[in-house]
């Protein structure tokens, strides 16, 4: 992890690799002004040419020939004003921490200035430390490699010290702020790095592993549930979709108890497909391979406990994550079998390609046990997702309003995206079985809405909220530049996030 540090040395006295600046559509921010003035006028020259118009996710490096003490200059697009908000500053600095870094910069500079403060503050109030813990977690999520099982690849250190300047603020606040930046991209990298993993090496049993050994010193209380114990507790819908796999399945529960014992108890549970052929409903071959970050959730419930261990916040948090693959095969479960979840509801299999909600059931019951108040599941659950939202937002559905605008707060401040779908009434009948309490599927129509009305069924009376991450989780569309391309942690910084306002409750 690259050495974070506050900097208050003007852009002229910098000794850094390459300096980051930041320019509107409207205008250049005070350091690129000051670095024009350096550069003789060059980036006004620019502008006035139509090479360089401030818009979003712009950055052109420019060589700055001895003018400044740093060898290069990012000149970094913000857009248009009244459309900033954290999801785009973590982007635009991502892109620029990665442009860096591709070219072997090892120690950079980033200039923010109150004109950016104020800027954020439009969509909803911000501060100099919300600047800075949006721009440095992004230049640090620029910091990620995913090329880590290439046989040739050369070592790369990558950026080694991150220096922030140009934030007027509270120095102890902004502080803070570069250690929240830390612990957040290193969260979102941890779920990255299992999201890219391939899944011969990312079963279940290794990310339990993988997980447990992360927590290691974090005093977190980590349990993993064995297939003896899953049958003991019959959690008879994760058992019934690992069915058609040789990988055992598991369900980790962690626990992070920092608030009062009779406080709310928040519960994340988080669909842990570690490969997803659909079972013998089977996927398409063309992008299967794609289906190893299908434990995206259950990536991000695991990591964001890593991180809500390390910034400590006064709260109670679950993590469970029912983690299996979908297979098919001689034993595998079919369409027409009957499951019987632990809560003892009834599940007929309409398509085993839809699995995710049925390990979910038992996930969310055995979060119920544990004595959740509050409940938020996350799952890359539906193709109808991202039909509706694309790449850029997740789909949140709830029971519950209050619990519902937490967790859009929490967005807002980590980042994230997400845009909530409705669950009128009429949509219950769409799950209606004739042999078993419901069917796990209704079809194509309105797909992503029923997935989340089956899963409501097992959180009884509970606030809940559901995230259907299957778009946000990976970006895989090449013409989308301004949202970064590959895995993107999210909702992790969400959840810690929602972590800390369940803190103050």
């Amino acid at each position: 992890m690259p050495t974070l540090e506050l900097s208050s040395s003007p852009l002229a006295e910098s000794d850094a690799d390459a300096v980051i600046v930041t320019a509107f559509e409207d205008g250049l921010s005070p350091a690129a002004g000051e670095a024009d003035a350096a550069l003789g006028g060059l980036l006004v020259e620019m502008r006035e040419a139509k090479e360089f118009r401030g818009r979003f996710a712009e950055r052109p490096v420019i060589h700055t020939l001895g003018r400044l003490p740093a060898r290069r200059l990012l000149v970094l697009g913000l857009g248009k004003r009244d459309q900033l908000d954290a999801f785009r500053l973590h982007n635009a600095f991502q892109f620029a921490g990665t442009t860096l870094r591709k070219q072997g910069v090892r120690r950079l500079a980033a200039h923010a200035d109150p004109a950016t403060v104020a800027a954020l503050g439009n969509g909803s109030p911000a501060s100099a430390a919300d600047v800075a813990r949006a721009v440095v977690t992004g230049l640090l999520l620029g910091n990620f490699e995913g090329d880590l099982n290439k046989s040739e690849r050369e070592p790369d250190p990558g950026i080694e010290r991150i220096e922030l300047a140009g934030l007027d603020g509270d120095e102890v606040a902004l502080r803070q702020a570069l250690g929240e930046a830390e612990v957040l991209a290193g969260a979102s990298n941890q779920v990255r790095t299992w999201a890219a993993a391939p899944s011969n090496t990312l079963t279940p049993r290794l990310l339990a592993e993988q997980a447990s050994a992360l927590y290691a010193g974090t005093g977190l209380e980590v349990e993993v549930l064995q297939r003896a114990d899953l049958e003991r507790e019959g959690m008879g819908a994760l058992l019934g979709v690992a069915r058609g796999s040789d990988e055992p399945p598991v369900m980790i529960v962690v626990r992070h108890d920092g608030g009062r014992p009779d406080g709310p108890r928040l519960a994340l549970v988080g669909k842990g497909i570690t490969f997803d052929t659909g079972g013998i409903s089977l996927k398409p071959a063309a992008g299967m391979e794609m289906m190893k970050w299908d434990m995206g959730g259950g990536a991000a419930v695991l990591a964001a406990m890593w991180a809500i261990a390390r910034l400590n916040p006064r709260a109670n948090v679950i993590g469970v994550v029912p983690a299996t693959e979908n297979m098919p095969g001689g034993r595998a479960y079919k369409p027409g079998d009957v499951l019987v979840s632990k809560s003892g509801k009834t599940i007929e299999v309409t398509n085993t390609d839809a699995e995710g909600r049925i390990i979910l059931a038992d996930g969310l019951a055995k979060a119920r046990e544990l004595g959740a108040t509050h409940l938020v599941d996350v799952a890359t659950l539906t193709g109808a997702c991202v039909v509706a939202l694309g790449h850029v937002a997740s789909g949140l559905m709830t029971n519950d309003r209050d619990l519902g605008r937490m967790v859009k707060d929490a967005a807002a401040l980590a980042g994230d995206r997400v845009a909530e779908l409705p669950l009128h009434p009429e949509y219950d009948v769409a799950l209606r079985s004739d042999v078993a309490d419901m069917k796990n599927a209704a079809g194509r129509e309105a797909g992503a809405i029923t997935a989340a009305v089956f899963l409501r069924e097992f959180v009884g009376d509970v606030p809940w909220v559901h995230l259907d991450i299957a778009g946000p989780v990976w970006n895989d569309q090449g013409d989308m530049t301004v949202i970064p391309k590959g895995p993107t942690g999210t909702p992790v910084r969400t959840f810690v996030h929602l972590a800390r306002a369940f803190a103050e409750l």
